[in-house]
This record gives structure tokens, C-alpha cells and sequence, in this order.
């Protein structure tokens, strides 16, 4: 830490006197306001959005609900001062809010008065969805399958609770997920009256989630128009979960009852439906290829009449991540990722041929999410952020579909990011391996002197199919890494999401070939374009995919002064034997490693556990005992393989985190330890 203090005081004393912004902490990252969920009422004069605050002392994050005038006005909460309400939502009619408080699912009005409980079960509630009728909510709830009452699930919860035996017993796969393991509830659909009455579980005795854990949420169900029936996502492949990528959509009656599957036909993954205004169409996300978790997510529409599904944009190459129906059901609103920038597009679709236009770029600058739109289609909001900027919600005035004005509606961080020296994102592009032409961002440290040599630490994304997006991030902030006084270089390689589906696949059985030489050669096209770097003072950092490449660079090139691996593969084999999503290392690596090709192709070719005698550069190993997803073992197994060949080396386990950490005190030390260990090897000396 003394370092790090030292390095501040210089930088204030190096900096005009003019410039008084300072370098960010990891107190003032915690103070951001982290903005999201802006739902629009359908008359578009009202905004509800959610708004997460970090309570360090307290170890915790609270979420609450605010609401503003369109017309402008100070926010004020909703429903009162005193409730913490999350994923609030607008009746169709506007009269009415649903939310959640407490861990029950509530109703008022649309000025937040006459508040009343709609819940009390057991499962407690989450993710409400409106009835077109305005008069119920569907939303989703922990049940035991064998269960028919709630007392039932009470019962079993307290038998469960009250045993001092806490051993896990399993006859198949999946039997943990995430960060926790299968104590056999699941999650079902329920509705319910807001005039009152018990809520009805519609899924009853389904030995499947809905909607699929560990992330899905109220986008993975919806209502016909006609408020009859609903559709939602469920996974229901047996024994099979746990290898297998078929979700599926299915339909039910709003009284309950058998469900039907309509997305039987594709063995890939179908997801997230949405019914069309006149009810004849369902539209929903597919993917093509069985057992491949990132191929491309196509829109579809599935005409009830016959029966048959069609994909509307063929030849669109980007993915479908989430879409809104006008309330005229003539366009679709798509939000999709592309080139580092998620985006807004329109899509003309015409309800009686079931055929759609081309998309049309809607909303592309910085970084867009959670489109809502008013009911007569004039105005639209919408969260933003971007590297140098948390997020805000958005408004828009549209004409003819398109943004003609837009504004920031909410200033929740203004007055703090005011006082912080934040750089913006710096896109360049370069030529990877085999001449794939490539995208990356820079991002200078505060205090920025051109004439003084900067060090240089390269963030490696994870997935491999993911990216690096212009957004803020509420764990990995590029902001938070240059408050050390290091310029960002963060490259999205292939695999990367954005570029089309074909650059993408490029990574799969191919882990430590071509993308490792794309971030090498966009390592070095940023060195040599900005000449105020210092390319004798670099570090990687990475997690998840990111830290296997960070372990695979420690075993391929000395060309680093440190490393930071978080929750990194190390060695394939383990990992195939005990991550809990067994798809992925079955389409990463081509099949198990005892196939004889793929041992000799894949697990004795790219795992970076083989490559351990060629460790030298010093690596902080990060992991959380409650990851599932790259089981912490791995984290202990590189950790040994650097301490016995004496390469300095400090291992940070946390026990009560996973895949992410996320409580706040666990965070603060995760920075702390980062931080710290460039301020180290990268700053040797103090600077004077």
C-alpha cells in the first residue's frame, strides 16, 4: 500500500494545478450508484428504474426503486421512502405496480399508494410479468415438485433445516450449478389475482426450473395477449441437463395443466418467448447447433396457426440478446452486441406474412441495455453507460421508429464522477493471426502525462466467447485498474461476441492457438501506436477463460513483468471431471479426455498445466471456494506448481464466493491484493 500512496502523491504533484480530478478509489467505485431497469409507463410520463448501493461497513448491496417525471423533477421513491422494491413493472393500463420487497411479490398504485402483499409462500417470489388484462401477475417461486400446497414446502424446509446431517447425495449429474448445489426445489411458474386470492402454481410438479438457473429471469416467460395461456423456458432433459444445451419453450393454460413443448424439433437451445399483439405469433431465441452454449442466438417466430417456426433475420450475424414487440406488433426492437457496443435495432415486421426487414441501427454509441418503450411507440428509455461513465437512464423521442432526440433522464453519479479523472475508452483495430481484422480498447490512467513512459497491463475477457464491452463494469473496471497509474489495453481476440458467428467459433478447440497470438499481436500494435507506453513494464490480467490464458501465457512467453489469474483453468482434465455444465468442455475440447483424439488433440495440446516448467513470471492466483464453474482446486493445483519451482507467487482463496465476488468486503481486499501487485511489479521504485 505504500506504493500505491506514493504513486498517488506523485501524480497529484506531476498534475497542473488546473486539473484537480483525482484518481478514483475503491471507495469511490463503491459509492457509484449502479442505475438499471428503467421501465417506462405505457402513457410515457413516468420512469420506474432500479438504483444498487454498496454499504461497505455493512458488507451488503441494497437495491431500491425510484421513480421521475419524463417532463422532469427530482426522483423520489417508489413505493414510499421506507420499502427497498426491486424489479418494479407497469400494468398494461397503467393504474397499477408490481413488485418485489421483502422477498414477496406486492401491487400499487401507480402513484405508490394502497400498497398490498400478493404473496407469502414459502419460495418466496421474484420476476413479475402482467397479465395484457391488467388484472393478474405471473411471476416465479421455490417449490418442492412433489409439493401441492405450500405447507407442504414449509414442511419439507423446516424437516431439512432442522438436520444436522448436511451431506449431499446424488445418483446423476447436474447435482450443483453455479455456486450451489441441488437440494431438490425448483423454481416455478405462479399467477395471481391482484384483486386478491392464493396464487396458483401453473408448473406443479415440473422437475424443472423456470426459467433455467443459474441467470434467467422474468424474460423467460410472457402472456398470450389474450391473457389464456403463457409460454416460458424450461429445461426437462433428465439425467441429460447436465451435457446437453436443449432448452425449450412450452406453453401452458393459465389455469395449469399440461404443458406443451413447441421447440421440440431443435436440439440447440430456445428461449425467452414473446407473443405477438394479434396472438399469432410467439417470438423467441434460438440456437441452431445442439450442445454449443454461444452459438448465434437467431431470432425466431413460431405462427401458432401452423405450428411452424421461421427465422426472421438469416442474414443478420449478430445475436438476438433480447427484443420488445411494438404494442401494433409491426416492429421488433433487438438489442444485440457488436464491435464492443451493445446496440438498439429496428426490425419492420409484417404480422400477416410473418416476414421481417432488415435491422435498422436504432441506438449505437457507448454502451445500451433494458430497451422500454411507451405504449403508443413515441418515446423509449433505456439504461447507458460506458468505461468513463456509470450508468443512466435514458430517454428518447422516436419518429417513424427512429431516435430523434435523446437525453439523459436520471444524474444519480454526476456529482461524483465530476471529481473523478476518468479516461474514455480508445477503440483501435488491428490485423490478428490469419489476417482477421480486430478490435481493442485503451484506456489512459488519470493524471495522464504523455511524456512520461506509462506502464501497461493487458485484460483478457472470459468465456472464451464473450467481450469486452464499452460499459462501466461493476467488477472488472478498467477505471479501477488505471487508478494504479497503468494504461488499460483490453483486446476482444476471436471468440469475441460482435465480430459474427465465424470468428467466434475460431476459438473453440483452439484455446491457446490463435486467440493467444491475436492479444499478443494487439499487445503489440497498441505498444507501438502509443509511444508514451512502456513496453518493459506490461501485466495480464484475466478471469475465468481470461485466467486460462493468463496460465497459458505463463507458460509461452517471459515477456511480462506479472500475471493475475482469477478463477483460471489449469488443467483441462480436472476441469472436464468437475465443472458442473458439462456441454462446455464436451464442445471446447471436442469430447471427454478419455476419447483418444481428443486427449492427443485437445487436453495434451492446450492445457496450460503441461507448460508449468516454463513458469518464471511472478502470478497472483485468485478463486472462490464456491465456484462451481471452475472448481477452486484449480486455482490451489497452479498455486503449488509456481511456490515448488520457487516463481513468486500469492494465492487469495475466498470461501464464501464463486465464479464472481461480490460482497463488498471480499471485493474491497480482491482490489486491494490486485492493485497491489502491479503497484509492485510494475513500480518497483517509487517514481520521483
Amino acid at each position: 500500500m505504500r506504493i500505491l500512496r506514493s504513486l498517488a502523491l506523485v501524480a497529484l504533484v506531476a498534475t497542473p494545478l488546473a486539473a484537480q480530478k483525482r484518481a478514483m478509489t475503491f471507495e469511490d467505485f463503491s459509492a457509484i450508484r449502479g442505475v438499471s431497469d428503467p421501465q417506462l409507463s405505457p402513457d410515457g410520463r413516468q420512469v420506474l428504474y432500479a438504483v444498487r448501493t454498496t454499504d461497505i461497513a455493512a458488507n451488503k448491496r441494497t437495491t431500491v426503486t425510484y421513480m421521475v417525471p419524463v417532463s422532469g423533477g427530482a426522483p423520489s421513491r417508489f413505493p414510499s421512502g421506507a420499502v427497498a422494491a426491486s424489479e418494479a413493472r407497469w400494468s398494461p393500463d397503467g393504474r397499477h405496480v408490481a413488485y418485489v420487497a421483502g422477498g414477496q411479490l406486492w401491487v400499487a398504485e401507480a402513484d405508490g399508494g394502497s400498497a398490498r402483499q400478493l404473496s407469502q409462500l414459502n419460495g418466496g417470489a421474484s420476476g413479475p410479468v402482467w397479465a395484457p388484462t391488467s388484472d393478474r401477475v405471473a411471476f416465479v417461486s421455490g417449490a418442492w415438485p412433489d409439493c401441492t400446497t405450500d405447507a407442504c414446502n414449509v414442511t419439507k424446509d423446516s424437516v431439512k433445516s432442522a438436520s444436522k446431517v448436511k451431506a449431499h447425495v446424488s445418483d446423476e449429474l447436474m447435482y450443483r450449478h453455479w455456486n450451489a448445489w441441488d437440494e431438490g426445489t425448483r423454481s416455478h411458474l405462479f399467477t395471481v389475482a391482484i384483486a386478491g386470492g392464493a396464487p396458483r402454481d401453473i408448473t406443479q410438479g415440473a422437475r424443472y426450473d423456470v426459467p433455467p438457473g443459474p441467470f434467467g429471469g422474468s424474460e423467460g416467460y410472457s402472456w398470450s395477449n389474450d391473457g389464456r395461456a403463457l409460454a416460458y423456458t424450461a429445461k426437462d432433459q433428465g439425467r441429460a441437463d447436465a451435457w446437453t444445451t436443449d432448452l425449450n419453450v412450452y406453453t401452458v393454460s393459465a389455469d395449469g395443466g399440461a404443458a406443451q413443448v413447441i421447440t421440440a424439433s431443435n436440439k440447440g437451445a430456445d428461449q425467452n418467448p414473446v407473443y405477438s399483439p394479434d396472438g399469432r405469433w410467439i417470438f423467441y431465441a434460438s440456437q441452431r447447433r445442439a450442445g454449443f452454449e454461444s452459438d448465434r442466438w437467431r431470432l425466431m417466430a413460431y405462427d401458432r396457426t401452423s405450428g411452424r417456426s421461421r427465422e426472421l433475420l438469416p442474414a443478420w450475424d449478430r445475436n438476438a440478446d433480447a427484443y420488445s414487440v411494438t404494442r401494433t406488433g409491426d416492429a421488433i426492437y433487438v438489442q444485440g452486441v457488436d464491435a464492443g457496443r451493445t446496440k438498439f435495432y429496428r426490425v419492420a415486421f409484417d404480422a400477416k406474412t410473418g416476414v421481417a426487414m432488415a435491422p435498422k441501427l436504432v441506438v449505437g454509441e457507448r454502451n445500451n441495455a433494458g430497451l422500454s418503450l411507451s405504449a403508443d411507440g413515441s418515446s423509449a428509455v433505456w439504461a447507458r453507460d460506458a468505461i468513463d461513465a456509470p450508468g443512466e437512464v435514458w430517454l428518447a423521442t422516436l419518429t417513424n421508429g427512429m431516435v430523434s432526440t435523446q437525453r439523459a433522464l436520471t444524474h444519480e453519479n454526476d456529482a461524483l464522477v465530476a471529481q473523478l479523472d476518468l479516461h474514455p475508452a480508445e477503440d483501435y483495430w488491428f490485423t490478428g493471426a490469419s489476417g482477421a481484422r480486430l478490435q481493442g480498447f485503451v484506456v489512459k490512467p488519470p493524471n495522464f502525462d504523455p511524456s512520461r513512459k506509462t506502464p501497461v497491463v493487458l485484460l483478457i475477457h472470459g468465456g472464451p466467447q464473450g467481450e469486452w464491452l464499452d460499459n462501466w463494469g461493476g467488477r472488472w473496471s478498467f477505471q479501477m485498474y488505471a487508478s494504479t497509474g497503468v494504461a488499460v489495453v483490453a483486446i476482444n481476440p476471436r471468440g469475441s461476441i460482435g465480430y459474427g458467428q465465424k470468428l467466434v467459433d475460431e476459438v473453440s478447440k483452439d484455446w491457446g492457438g490463435k486467440a493467444y497470438k491475436d492479444l499478443m499481436m494487439g499487445l503489440d500494435t497498441a505498444l507501438a501506436r502509443n509511444k508514451w507506453m512502456d513496453r518493459n513494464a506490461t501485466a495480464a490480467a484475466g478471469g475465468s477463460y481470461g485466467g486460462y490464458m493468463v496460465n497459458w501465457i505463463a507458460g509461452h512467453t517471459k515477456r511480462f513483468k506479472a500475471l493475475i489469474t482469477h478463477a483460471g483453468v489449469f488443467n483441462l482434465e480436472t476441469m472436464y471431471g468437475a465443472t458442473e455444465e458439462i456441454w462446455f468442455p464436451e464442445w471446447e475440447y471436442g469430447g471427454p479426455y478419455w476419447k483418444n483424439a481428443q486427449m492427443e488433440q485437445q487436453y495434451r495440446k492446450w492445457s496450460p498445466h503441461l507448460f508449468a516448467g516454463n513458469f518464471t513470471t511472478p502470478q497472483l492466483v485468485i478463486h472462490g471456494e464456491l465456484d462451481y464453474r471452475i472448481p477452486y482446486s484449480e486455482g490451489l493445483s497452479l498455486f503449488t506448481a509456481l511456490q515448488k519451482q520457487n516463481v513468486p507467487s500469492r494465492l487469495l482463496v475466498f470461501p464464501d464466493e464463486g465464479h464472481w465476488i461480490l460482497k463488498p468486503q471480499n471485493a474491497q481486499l480482491w482490489w486491494k491484493e490486485v492493485q497491489g501487485w502491479l503497484g509492485k511489479y510494475l513500480f518497483p521504485k517509487p517514481l520521483t
